[in-house]
């Protein structure tokens, strides 16, 4: 599997835009929350870039926010199935599926992880090296 990187934000609201039937109300919350970002800091591929924007084929993973004083990461996870928020607290990932039309099943759960696996473990992810499929516990909310 092929991971690509930096995906330029007006890929990222294209895919966003495409898969609304999955879940209208995080697509557009998602796009308004990449508008905001954008507006605010120049020039715009920084945001990009320091937001680490990862792909495959058929899935996308981002960040979207930073929790403090702890490390608490918030992301965004994109399949052609589900928009999945991912919540990290290593070595906890709390996998989001809530409001998606579609209901996930157990194939489903363990396809979204396998994808997001291969992301994180074919890719530079910053603050997520030492994380894996061994070391690392899985929370679902539905």
């Amino acid at each position: 599997m092929k991971v690509k990187e930096h995906m330029s934000a007006t890929q990222l609201k294209k895919i966003l835009n495409e898969r609304k039937h999955l879940n209208e109300e995080e697509a557009k919350y998602l796009s308004i929350t990449l508008e905001r970002n954008l507006e605010n800091i120049t020039p715009p591929k920084t945001y990009e870039k320091s937001h680490y924007t990862y792909h495959s084929d058929d899935a996308v993973f981002y960040s979207i926010a930073y929790g403090r004083p702890d490390p608490y990461f918030r992301f965004i996870f994109l399949n052609d199935r589900f928009i999945v928020g991912v919540g990290v607290d290593r070595p906890n990932i709390e996998l989001d599926f809530r409001n998606n039309l579609n209901k996930p099943t157990e194939q489903d759960q363990r396809e979204v992880i396998n994808q997001l696996f291969d992301i994180v473990e074919n890719a530079d992810i910053f603050l997520l090296e030492c994380m894996n499929r061994d070391n690392t516990t899985i929370e679902f909310v539905k």
